[in-house]
């Protein structure tokens, strides 16, 4: 790719709607910068480890210094302490600027969304709307920094309204259902006065107190009303429908891309123009003004998103490709299946050299860190179009220069590791018409069906290979290489047929090694051996066009072959092979000489004969040549 400032996004995922609006506000902000931003998320965002969590987290290894200039690092969305551990490691050694999102790291700076007013409009609303006065806030962990922000929200529209806040009007919770469970269950059971309204820092927390109470028989709107914060969709699909706060994550977004080209740089840049944090009021505390909001964010979903997820769940996609025998093919139904793709302009395979490491004759050794220094883009989907490449490309540079025929623009790619558990086959490069479609989990389970599928292939043509092996292990001789009799059986009676089929001459040269028996006696059965494979290197020189030879047994030996003979093209055969051994006795150095009988027989095969014919006939010869070198020894 050209040469294009580029901030890597760091992030276990992008599949819910937090975190795909503050990917929207990066992916702005860095195109009005001139900034390409390349987003390294996972299929699986797991608490622990595991093989396929170790493949997962490879993709994070393509980050390096020279080809990134910045880094966000969103640390709130990691699920495992021990990633966030590694981030931690890894940038802070990386000697780039890291902006972190959502969490607090002690090696660079941290934002967050500026909440507290926006928890302050929703307490106002509940207090000057709805005339409530005993309010409480379900809050985060204490310390925590976006929990401490909301409640503060909270705690001025309190004050500002001259309403008293009793110590335990606060309770700091998780973010999770515990919490929130904890808090219904002393509602419901009597242990705390029931509040006029409940204040929660989430979704998460605001729709388990609902469902929570309401199953406690505590009525929803009418004895308590509930507010959260997040804007999710399952807040909006909860009955009753959440009233939540939509917040600034795209501005947040946007603000952590100015403030690492400020780090690059050292330029201050102006925030893109992006729709801020606002309220939805909903069923929860008894409001009908965002209704017409609801129904329009849950019109586009299903349009955008469910259609597709349903279009996925009844494609069968992961068993068709299954099929595929060879890569090409698997390639040609990898494309049939990109409809299913939404919002996806440019998608391109880069497959390690070598992914499959068919020849490897252990299991345990294969690419499980980092990627090869040479990868190749095996296919190109674009606009509905499929190409189908072999293009090398430098690993180091990440974004194959293959992509400026499709994309010449400041862009985000959406980079995807493929591999199976822990072993590694490359990775996929997604770019998105819009990044609101990357919401769906649809491509990255599409992107998981290729992966497996590549291993089955791999597993299905390692087993052929090894197959082969032992097959062709069984057909050759150990000790000369040639085929043995079985691979004489095999191979020479479908030449002998073509020979009758095509009306052409089948030729059968038959060699007897001399004097092995002496040789063995008197010199050790390891000369012994060696002379049996000069005899079978002798016989090979005369396999020229497309002859096959076999030792039939312990010194006896066959050439066999289709063609155009003529009477000087065998002579010039049984020439080569004798003077093969001439030469070697010549410059050997044994105090015996290595020696072969032979005998052929040419013809065009007719209606009677067989392999076995032709072959007699030619022993026979052999027979008549061995008497009379016998003969001249004497």
């Amino acid at each position: 790719m050209k040469k294009r400032r580029a901030i890597a996004v760091v992030a276990a995922d992008v599949f819910n709607d937090y975190m795909n609006r503050i990917f929207i506000g990066i992916s702005e902000q860095c195109k009005s910068l001139d900034y390409d931003a390349y987003a390294f998320v996972m299929a699986f965002n797991m608490d622990g480890s595991s093989l396929i969590q170790d493949g997962e987290e490879n993709i994070f290894s393509l980050i390096k210094k020279g080809v990134i200039d910045g880094v966000v690092l969103l640390g709130g969305n990691f699920a495992s302490q021990t990633l966030i551990d590694k981030m931690s490691d890894k940038f802070s050694a990386l000697d780039v600027p890291v902006i972190a999102l959502d969490y607090d790291f002690d090696f660079c700076e941290s934002i967050y969304a500026e909440d507290a007013s926006l928890i302050e409009q929703m307490t106002d609303h509940l207090i000057e709307h709805h005339g409530c006065k005993n309010i409480l806030c379900l809050t985060g962990p204490k310390g925590n920094t976006p929990a401490m922000s909301r409640l503060n929200g909270f705690l001025a529209s309190m004050k500002k309204h001259e309403l008293e806040v009793p110590e335990d009007a606060v309770i700091f919770g998780d973010f999770s259902k515990p919490a929130a469970q904890r808090l219904a269950k002393e509602i419901s059971g009597g242990r705390r006065p029931i509040p006029d309204a409940v204040v929660c820092a989430n979704d998460v927390m605001a729709m388990n107190l609902c469902n929570v109470l309401i199953n406690n028989d505590i009525k929803i709107p009418e004895q308590v009303m509930i507010t959260g914060y997040d804007g999710a969709r399952d807040a909006i699909d909860n009955i009753p429908s959440i009233s939540t706060i939509y917040p600034e994550n795209s501005h947040l977004g946007a603000r952590a891309v100015c403030c690492l080209h400020k780090m690059i740089t050292g330029e201050d840049a102006d925030i893109s123009d992006i729709s801020s944090g606002q309220l939805i009021l909903a069923q929860s505390c008894s409001c009908s003004a965002g209704l017409s909001y609801l129904v329009s964010r849950r019109e586009n979903y299903s349009r955008n998103i469910e259609r597709f997820e349903r279009f996925y769940n009844k494609s069968g996609m992961l068993e068709d490709l299954m099929k595929s025998e060879k890569l090409d093919d698997l390639l040609q139904k990898i494309v049939e299946y990109g409809y299913l793709l939404n919002g996806v302009d440019t998608y391109m395979l880069c497959l390690c050299k070598n992914w499959d490491d068919v020849e490897n004759t252990s299991e345990d050794e294969y690419l499980r860190c980092g990627y090869t220094p040479k990868m190749e883009v095996r296919m190109v989907m674009n606009e509905g179009d499929a190409r189908f490449e072999n293009y090398e490309f430098e690993s180091e540079g990440i974004i194959p220069s293959l992509m400026e025929e499709y994309s010449d623009e400041p862009s985000m790619y959406f980079m995807l590791p493929v591999h199976f558990m822990d072993r590694c086959f490359g990775y996929s490069v997604f770019k998105f018409t819009d990044i609101s479609f990357a919401l769906s989990m649809v491509f990255v389970r599409w992107n998981r069906n290729i992966n497996i599928a590549l291993e089955f292939l791999r597993v299905r043509t390692k087993l052929t290979f090894v197959n082969n092996r032992i097959s062709m292990a069984s057909i050759r001789d150990t000790l000369t290489g040639m085929y043995n009799r079985k691979g004489f059986a095999r191979f020479s009676e479908n030449m002998f047929q073509r020979a009758v089929n095509e009306k052409k001459q089948f030729l059968v040269i038959v060699g007897d090694l001399d004097m092995l028996k002496t040789i063995n006696d008197n010199y050790g059965h390891i000369e012994g051996d060696n002379a049996i494979t000069i005899a079978a290197n002798a016989m090979n020189t005369c396999c020229k066009s497309g002859e096959m030879c076999a030792r039939m047994g312990g010194d006896e030996y066959a050439v066999f072959g289709v063609g155009d003979y003529t009477d000087e093209i065998v002579t010039e055969y049984t020439g080569h092979i004798r003077n093969f051994c001439d030469r070697y006795n010549a410059s050997s150095g044994k105090e015996y000489n290595v020696g072969v009988s032979l005998g052929f027989y040419c013809a065009v095969p007719e209606e009677n004969d067989t392999i076995d014919s032709f072959y007699n006939l030619a022993d026979e010869k052999m027979y008549e040549d061995k008497f009379r070198r016998k003969k001249n020894r004497r």
